[in-house]
């Protein structure tokens, strides 16, 4: 297998599987997976690099990010943060990684020249999402646990008085022109707008009077042009109504900040991107193990079957300079290593012995010896 002939507005949706613990890369021309491949325990935050050469996905259960080479499809690192990282944000120079730490209470600052963590700063309680400014000045953290947004001075590196905002902020994002920050709030039907030149609040509701109190609003994104805000509701389980009812996606017009539209998708959205034209917004359906394509000329939705229990709570869709070729033999070797390497990780965290050390000796010896006898991942590159 090849990928899919690329031309220099092609675009890939990286979206992490929790339970399957792999990421199903979506060519988004196509609206077909063209790869997948292990990334790990329980990946679920994710954010890609301008320049669209690194993924960075959270991995909440093992407390580390891994850093994906978007040339080769291949884990090129991965990063020690805080206690049960979950939401992931890249600054657009592409020189920092900001990691919220739910368990820890506090955002890992990792500098990309080196693949380290340099700072850890404290916010308040269970923080989740995380988003950072055009010029890369401010972050915001929503802490799910105290009803408020943290905000970071990046360039001092301080935490700022937090804004708040009322219960469980779970998402946020940034308009373009900075002006204002949304936040969406779990198990309601509100969505915060914090205006950041005075941090006043204000508040409206994504859903109508009917179905507003099974609402809960959990990924936000915002178009490339600023018009248009998109929030992922979860619709929580009636009392009477059996399985969980299909989700939304209300779309704010952010000049009047009212919901013009709410399109219905799949089980439980969480993760919610836009494509670089706005003309795409895709949504990870963490219960139908699907991710919906929204095309917002008209609001009709497609349907992409990924890997088990999306969840993709970030900026998931990029460009990558390079697309890697399939090499059938080497990623089913890189899959069964990934597989033996987890293991070892669970039987080490379990027992912390002798036999723990020696079957990560023995994955590492079983990755040498195969990986020599097959030639390497051919890239190929787009055009300019």
């Amino acid at each position: 297998m090849s990928p899919t002939p690329v031309d220099t507005h092609t675009e890939y949706a990286y979206v992490p599987n929790g339970r399957s613990d792999n990421l199903s890369v979506i060519n988004t021309t196509t609206n077909k997976i063209e790869y997948s491949f292990d990334i790990g325990d329980d990946p679920e935050g994710v954010a890609i690099s301008l320049d669209g050469t690194k993924v960075y996905v959270t991995n909440s259960n093992i407390d580390i990010v891994s850093i994906i080479d978007t040339a080769t499809n291949k884990i090129i690192g991965k990063v020690p943060v805080g206690d049960n990282p979950i939401g992931i944000a890249v600054t657009q120079d592409g020189k920092t990684v900001y990691v919220a730490n739910f368990y820890s209470n506090d955002v890992s600052i990792i500098d990309t020249a080196t693949n380290k963590v340099k700072y850890d700063l404290d916010v308040e309680t269970n923080p989740v999402g995380v988003a950072i400014n055009k010029d890369g000045t401010r972050v915001y953290v929503a802490n799910l646990g105290s009803g408020t947004v943290s905000v970071i001075d990046a360039a001092n590196r301080t935490v700022l008085d937090p804004v708040p905002v009322g219960p469980n902020p779970y998402g946020v994002a940034v308009t373009p022109d900075e002006r204002k920050v949304y936040v969406t709030h779990a198990n309601s039907d509100k969505v915060s707008i914090i205006d950041t030149d005075t941090n006043n609040v204000t508040t409206i509701n994504t859903g109508n009077a009917l179905e507003s109190l099974d609402l809960s609003p959990s990924g936000v994104a915002v178009s490339p042009d600023g018009k248009n805000v998109y929030v992922a509701n979860h619709k929580r389980t009636i009392k009477g109504i059996s399985g969980t009812p299909s989700g939304t996606v209300s779309v704010i017009d952010t000049a009047t900040d009212s919901v013009v539209a709410n399109v219905t998708v799949d089980k439980c959205p969480c993760g919610i991107s836009v494509n670089k034209d706005g003309i795409k917004v895709y949504v990870a359906n963490s219960e139908s193990d699907t991710v919906s394509v929204i095309y917002t000329e008209n609001y009709t939705v497609e349907y992409v079957p990924v890997g088990d229990m999306p969840s993709a709570l970030g900026q998931f869709i990029g460009s990558p300079p390079k697309v890697p070729k399939h090499n059938i033999v080497r990623e089913f070797i890189d899959s069964v290593v990934e597989s033996i390497n987890r293991t070892y990780l669970r039987i080490n965290g379990l027992i912390n012995g002798v036999q723990g050390f020696f079957l990560g000796i023995i994955s590492s010896i079983f990755y040498g010896v195969l990986s020599g006898l097959i030639v390497p991942k051919i890239t190929e590159k787009l055009d300019p």
